[in-house]
């Protein structure tokens, strides 16, 4: 239950604030904004996503039988970098400019924060997810990106997943074994 509200918490705040951050830099829009140009919804969903990504991971290591456990250190690390990332793909445009900074930036962050093959698979399975979801949100007209380059969404996104796979992984071990 504690993994589970903080995952929630997290998502809902954290994730908020960054998104507002894509509304502050004109790199996203909500058709019907609420507060800070972010929809009323927005914290539920990534309340919801933080919810999805922790849990999977800590449900994946309970499958495979994987004991890993993340210092503090990780956590924050994770994280932090996750918001600057975060930041980077508003502040840097064009979206294929952002790119070239996101893509290295993410798999570094699996590497150094993670480094497994289950870890490279679930961050690529999060991108994957993640996109098909904005995309489809992005379909229904309730949100848009200002300047798409792939498609409807920014091509730097999966990037950000991965590096939220990571960050959001991490963290909801970390509260798995308090």
């Amino acid at each position: 239950m504690r993994e589970a509200l903080g995952l929630l918490a997290a998502g809902a705040v954290f994730g908020t604030f960054c998104d507002a951050v894509h509304v502050a830099t004109a790199t996203t829009r909500y058709t019907h904004p609420a507060f800070a140009g972010v929809a009323w919804w927005a914290p539920l969903l990534f309340a919801t996503a933080s919810a999805a990504i922790g849990l999977s991971h800590t449900l994946i290591d309970l499958l495979l039988e994987r004991d890993v456990r993340p210092t503090t250190t990780t956590v924050v690390a994770g994280m932090v970098i996750l918001v600057v990332l975060w930041a980077t793909s508003g502040l840097v445009k064009p979206s294929h400019t952002a790119l070239w900074i996101l893509a290295p930036a993410s798999i570094a962050t699996w590497w150094f924060l993670d480094g497994s093959a289950v870890g490279l698979v679930l961050a690529f399975a999060t991108a994957a997810s993640g996109v098909a979801v904005e995309a489809t949100l992005v379909s229904g007209g309730v949100f848009s990106y200002v300047a798409p380059d792939a498609g409807r969404v920014a091509s730097w996104l999966p990037c950000l997943y991965i590096a939220a796979s990571v960050a959001v992984g991490n963290y909801a071990r970390w509260l798995h074994e308090k």
